[in-house]
């Protein structure tokens, strides 16, 4: 039995706050490390360090002790720590080591303390103890409080020698100086830092809503959790200031804030820090080199070592150690602390800055520095020199938008280049109206000196246009601009001629020709690798990816989209990178279609919040893709629509044209809305979806998402099926099967064929059911994509069992095995009779959990009728109870 024995003062365990909020995932990776003789929470400040040592040493498992110690400051006098260890250690132990507190008790300050004797003899006591039945957690809490050379070579040799069931637990806003390299060989300790303290946005929305926070505002909230970054301190302030139900702060969440870290972190850091903080807080990102320029000094790398290692609210940009940026919060209050030093100054660090990223090559950098300077005209020089194939390799939007907004008019139009920039800015960001009148600016600058430039700019000219029309939807136009820019561009718009063979390969796969896309993707991937340009070529290989999508190769996708990001992550790219994001959001998409839902669903959230950081239009299949797997989730329905809705006003926010967004969003909706029994909104929007996108001269789908008409004709498939119009549906989707496999779109047929057989088997055509799903299981077999027979597990597992003891040996065969559910393994209960189209509407809404009353208003017939119809199913079914109806329903795949 676990035995936690605590005292008074520093050997008092703290209680967990009223409002803890768990965190089982940390709690059982620390479980989990039982081998370990160390775990070193190292955080900063508010960070959750000793919250969650405390919940640590209450979940213990049986057999073990645990002691709690408190540091404080005058621990840091070795004599003092090893005072203060044994005294913990006595807590457990009573009497263990008095030899050796008498001995320090009678040592003089100005005698050398004898570690090692001390020591030695304090473990050969614990280990007369015999602990082979039982093991010890020792927790050090605030350990940066006592540290300092002396202490880290005491507890480093202690924690060597302690016996082997010892384990200690060590919470840190600073890293020991410990031989943690040959630990770590020796698989002795686990190092948890700030990252993964850090709360994920949806456990800080939990915290803030358990602790009253009004969270209606979901765009208040998402900024306030954005600008928290997970930090446990920032939220609590937050919470005492936004508590609903409560008299209004006198204080505001920033004040708090400010007080807490000015006490906390800031007053506490040595004089020449301080100052380096007060001379670099209006970068908004810095190397040391940079600090150096700015500082015009030459230690700014020793400063941010220091920096990070005690945790000072630094946040590496990349896995070099090459960029960095403060926490956002933290970067306020210095701002808040630097405003006195006045505008000239601000000006100054700016125009230092700006120089440095210029002669850098860092153009875009340069440009912010001097707008942020005050400095319009030199940031226009500046932005002509910005060459565009950086523009569109980086497709930052979010900058140039606001480069857009705070340069002044005249100077916008100023030169072709900046009209360029401003209109791929402006196309890039689906403000299609706005780049077209950019398009026609250009002619201002026609005729051009000679002919090669002539040629060149009308080139430049026909791949935006091209861009515009494909994103308008118009294929024709965007077709023919895009192979007439071809012609003209020459073999420096590396950008220009990409953006047109990426086009020309949409367009050929929205038009199902496979094979025409393939070409241009490969002709565009040869000349990316002439460039040596890595965004360009992972801009291609988003292509080639989407290419093997359709024909079912997820897992070959998978990884190639893998590859990619671990090139990208290793750039020195310090802002949110388009490219990236879309490659994380179509990587955590095919790691669901591979089966981990879990993984899928971090990832595609990963590649939002790096969409929105730089406004990329991708962000809305991610937000589609993410309600997608919430909506597989139990009781995930009203998430998902909360995604939905949440991508709406972002695309209203943003501008975009209702094109962009407007079809997948409903088609999505309307999947909901009949899975939830509410077919009457999806009447409505359905029937519209299908005559723009399926039938007689079908509009464009976007260009992130062609196979958005399959989407459509499923969702009415299953409209049809609630309808009560099965062969209908039934026979809809053979002819979307039909057209798929002739086109060689693997995947989607994989999703079609799924549903066909949850349809055969509802309509009691088991043996049908059964040979169409053993042929899909074949299909899938070689890439193991599992996403599609998700639905058939949740609702159909004694089917997939039985088709499975059929189906050759696979990976995927296992990896469906090991998903279905135990109920799954029970014999299969056999119908008295099939169950009516009326009785089955009536077994869904008994699913839904509406009273009769609601089944009769629902479906239009009496209350006398409902009985009936429920007692016929239950006797159908052999059960006596509504919640079993529910659940052998689901067993035989009756319910949707």
């Amino acid at each position: 039995m676990h035995v936690a024995i605590s005292s008074p003062g520093k050997m008092f365990r703290p209680p967990l706050p009223a409002d803890h909020l768990p965190r089982p995932e940390l709690v059982r990776l620390i479980q989990d490390a039982a081998q370990c003789r160390v775990v070193l929470i190292c955080a900063p400040a508010g960070a959750g360090k000793s919250t969650l040592a405390a919940e640590v040493a209450e979940q213990l498992p049986d057999l073990w002790l645990s002691a709690w110690l408190a540091l404080e400051r005058r621990d840091a006098a070795p004599a003092q720590m090893l005072r203060s260890l044994i005294e913990a250690l006595q807590a457990l132990f009573p009497g263990v080591g008095a030899a050796e507190l008498a001995l320090l008790a009678q040592q003089q300050t100005h005698q050398p303390l004898a570690i090692e004797p001390l020591i030695a003899c304090l473990v050969s006591e614990l280990e007369r103890h015999n602990l082979s039945q039982q093991s010890v957690l020792l927790i050090l809490d605030d350990y940066h409080l006592a540290r300092n050379a002396a202490t880290d070579s005491l507890c480093a040799l202690l924690f060597e020698r302690l016996p082997a069931s010892f384990q200690v637990l060590i919470t840190s806003r600073g890293r020991p100086t410990w031989p943690l390299g040959r630990m770590r060989l020796a698989n002795q300790v686990l190092e948890l830092d700030e990252r993964q303290l850090r709360l994920p946005p949806e456990c800080a929305r939990i915290f803030l809503e358990r602790a009253g926070v009004d969270v209606a505002d979901r765009q208040w909230l998402r900024q306030r959790i954005e600008r928290n970054e997970g930090w446990f301190a920032g939220l609590r302030l937050l919470a005492l200031t936004a508590g609903s139900g409560e008299p209004q702060a006198t204080v505001s969440e920033e004040q708090l804030v400010q007080e807490y870290l000015l006490e906390e972190v800031i007053g506490g850091q040595p004089v020449h820090v301080q100052e380096f903080l007060s001379q670099i807080i209006w970068l908004d990102h810095f190397t040391p080199e940079l600090c150096d320029q700015v500082r015009n000094a030459s230690d700014s790398r020793v400063i941010i070592d220091w920096l990070l290692e005690h945790q000072v609210f630094l946040v590496p940009l990349d896995r070099q150690s090459t960029w960095y940026r403060f926490h956002h919060l933290f970067c306020d209050v210095l701002r808040q602390r630097g405003a006195a030093q006045g505008l000239p100054a601000r000006q100054g660090v700016h125009l230092r800055a700006c120089d440095w990223f210029r002669e850098h090559g860092r153009i875009a950098d340069a440009v912010e520095q001097a707008l942020a300077a005050e400095r319009p005209d030199e940031a226009a020089a500046l932005a002509q020199h910005l060459p565009l194939d950086q523009l569109l390799a980086e497709q930052h939007v979010s900058t140039l938008l606001r480069w857009k907004a705070i340069l002044p008019r005249v100077l916008q139009g100023s030169s072709a280049r900046l009209v360029l920039v401003h209109g791929w800015t402006l196309a890039l960001a689906c403000q299609l109206e706005d780049a077209r009148v950019m398009l026609a600016r250009l002619a201002f600058f026609l005729p051009q000196p000679d002919a090669a430039s002539q040629r060149r700019l009308l080139g430049q000219a026909l791949a935006l246009q091209s861009y515009v029309a494909r994103a308008a939807g118009d294929l024709g136009e965007a077709s023919q601009c895009a192979q007439h820019s071809l012609q003209c561009l020459n073999s420096e718009d590396v950008g220009s001629q990409l953006m047109s063979m990426l086009t020309l390969a949409d367009i050929a796969l929205c038009e199902e020709n496979i094979d025409a896309s393939r070409g241009w993707a490969r002709t565009a991937l040869e000349l990316a690798q002439r460039s040596a340009n890595v965004l360009f070529e992972a801009q291609v290989v988003l292509v080639r990816a989407r290419l093997l999508q359709a024909r079912g190769q997820v897992a070959r996708a998978c990884r190639m989209l893998g590859q990619q990001l671990e090139v990208l992550n290793k750039l020195d790219y310090p802002q949110g990178l388009a490219i990236r994001a879309r490659l994380t959001i179509l990587h955590g998409y095919y790691v669901g279609q591979l089966g981990d839902s879990e993984a899928a669903r971090r990832e595609v959230r990963q590649g939002i919040d790096e969409a929105r950081s730089c406004r990329d239009i991708h962000v809305l299949p991610g937000y589609c893709l993410l309600a997608g797997i919430e909506a597989r989730r139990r009781d995930g329905f009203n998430q998902a629509f909360e995604l939905l809705a949440e991508a709406e006003r972002l695309m209203h926010q943003w501008d975009v044209p209702p094109v962009f967004y407007l079809g997948w969003g409903t088609a999505l909706k309307s999947d909901l809305w009949i899975s939830a029994g509410r077919q009457e909104l999806a009447e409505q929007w359905l029937p519209r979806l299908r005559q723009t996108y399926c039938l007689e001269e079908p509009a464009a789908p976007p260009s992130f998402f062609h196979v958005l008409p399959v989407v459509i004709e499923r969702v009415y498939a299953r409209l049809l099926w609630g309808r009560g119009e099965q062969r209908q549906a039934e026979a809809l989707l053979w002819q979307v099967l039909e057209r798929l496999q002739l086109q060689g779109e693997r995947l989607q047929a994989l999703s079609v064929m799924t549903q066909l057989v949850q349809m055969l088997g509802r309509s009691q055509r088991r043996a049908q059911a059964q040979q169409l799903l053993l042929r899909a299981i074949v299909w899938a077999a070689d890439d193991t994509i599992v996403g599609p027979f998700l639905p058939l597990i949740s609702h159909m597992p004694v089917l997939v069992q039985r088709t499975l003891q059929n189906a050759p040996p696979s990976r995927l065969k296992l990896r469906l095995q090991e998903k279905l559910p135990m109920a799954s393994q029970a014999p299969e209960s056999g119908l008295v009779e099939p169950l009516s189209s009326r009785e089955l509407a009536v077994l869904e809404c008994i699913a839904r959990g509406h009273s009769n009353q609601q089944i009769s208003e629902a479906l239009f017939i009496s209350l006398h009728t409902v009985k009936s119809h429920a007692r016929r199913i239950n006797h159908k079914l052999g059960v006596a109870r509504r919640t079993q109806a529910v659940a052998q329903g689901k067993l035989l795949g009756l319910l949707g």
